[in-house]
């Protein structure tokens, strides 16, 4: 099998060879006839008529059209020879490869069975193990059954004594923990109220703080009678040092809040709290303006 692969292989090579060589001549032949040897004899200009000129050039001509046809038609003979043996080549690569597969699947089959004869008596052996230990083990349990039994009227005494200590135990946690809990409760109540207190005084600051700034807008409003009973409502954001970096969420009458805009731009600057808990809460602010007066 191995050796008439082995032949494909030559006989390609062989032709590829032979191609070469072919293709080698040609080239060789047309470049002798191309070229007139310096041996012969040079033909007087003024012996040769034009015809004759004409007539030898087409015979050249001819002659060079019939070699190259010929080598052509025996390239493309090359060629279906080499095509042939390739088309042989890979025939016999398949019928090779058809071959080894069929050898790895019998390998394959012959292992399988070999495995599972070997996992059948290891099987056998493994039932065979835990059929003796599983005898060994009931023999232990009943043991330690036994044991078990001298040990639970031992335990049933012990039992009944942690059982006192431990009600002994809870009562005097759950003594301690009502006693915790209403320290905590205690604590919580007047964190609650302190906390309480210090939100009414943060509010009150919030309050003041916002009629304070409300005013110092409101004293840059241009007072127009014509909007007399107009508002404007709209949110200013503050930085810390009282600068009015923001204003958004207008709200009322266009001409009313136009004024309003002009007077918030016009003061820049408001009072703020110096408490983080109080400016956290007033940085934002809606103030309510009056350009009617």
């Amino acid at each position: 099998m191995k050796s008439s692969y082995r032949l494909y292989i030559v006989i390609s090579v062989l032709l590829h060879v032979v191609l070469i060589a072919a293709l080698s001549l040609s080239f060789h032949f047309q470049h002798k006839v191309e070229q007139p040897s310096a041996q012969q004899p040079i033909i007087q200009a003024t012996a040769v008529s034009k015809r004759q000129v004409e007539q030898q050039v087409e015979r050249i001509k001819a002659d060079r059209l019939k070699r190259r046809e010929a080598e052509h038609r025996q390239l493309e003979k090359l060629k279906r020879q080499a095509a042939l043996v390739r088309k042989k080549q890979i025939a016999e690569q398949h019928r090779l490869k058809r071959l080894e597969l069929e050898r790895h699947r019998q390998e394959v089959a012959k292992k399988k069975a070999e495995l599972e004869r070997k996992l059948v008596q290891q099987q056998v052996k493994a039932e065979e193990a835990a059929r003796r230990k599983q005898e060994k083990l009931r023999k232990q349990a009943e043991a330690q059954r036994e044991a078990a039994e001298k040990a639970a009227a031992k335990a049933e005494a012990q039992r009944k004594a942690q059982e006192k200590a431990a009600k002994a135990a809870k009562l005097k946690a759950e003594r301690l923990r009502r006693k915790k809990q209403a320290e905590q409760q205690l604590l919580n109540d007047m964190k609650a109220e302190q906390a309480a207190r210090h939100s009414r005084q943060v509010m009150s600051e919030i309050r003041k703080y916002q009629a304070m700034i409300t005013a110092s807008i409101q004293r840059n409003v241009i007072i127009d009678g014509s909007l007399k009973g107009k508002v404007c409502n709209l949110t200013v954001t503050l930085a810390p040092n009282g600068f009015i970096t923001r204003v958004s969420d207008i709200k009322g009458d266009p001409d009313a809040c136009r004024a309003a805009q002009a007077a918030v731009y016009k003061t820049q600057q408001v009072p703020v709290s110096d408490d983080p808990d109080v400016f956290a809460k007033m940085k934002v602010l809606n103030i309510t303006l009056k350009p009617g007066g």
